[in-house]
């Protein structure tokens, strides 16, 4: 970690509790990877997807919920902070050209962040790494 901190519009403690939340987030789409080799039939609706006493209403993954509903809750600087963290850490952009990731984010219109999140394989080591990278505290890994 260097000693330096370069300036975040997001809070590091919500950067934190998404890494925290991307990583559950990804074991259980490990799992749910793992287990569908293991069907031998499969119907056509995954009854699993369906609380009792709520058919037709898919159930909701908790974890993508809270997810969804922090980043949802950043103002538009703090989620394109986010969008650059994650290119800082996946090597876009070296830490020392933060403005220039930044700026690069501002310019990013199209911001769907959560599913951005969620599509993009290791996020979280990414938004780890770089808040790392920039001198901030980490999530234990």
């Amino acid at each position: 970690m260097t000693d330096r901190r370069f300036d975040l519009t997001l809070n590091p403690d919500v950067a934190i509790r998404l890494v925290e939340l991307l990583r559950e987030y990804d074991e259980e789409e490990i799992l749910d990877a793992a287990s569908d080799g293991e069907a031998e039939f499969e119907p056509p609706v995954d009854l699993d997807d369906f609380e009792e006493g709520e058919a037709g209403t898919p159930r909701q993954d908790p974890f993508e919920d809270e997810m969804n509903s922090l980043i949802g809750s950043l103002d538009i600087d703090s989620q394109r902070d986010l969008l650059a963290l994650v290119w800082v850490g996946r090597g876009d952009y070296d830490a020392r050209d933060w403005s220039q990731a930044r700026r690069q984010a501002r310019e990013t219109t199209d911001l769907h962040i959560a599913s951005y999140l969620r599509e993009t394989p290791l996020a979280s080591d990414y938004i780890n790494d770089a808040l790392s990278d920039l001198g901030y505290p980490t999530a234990d890994l």
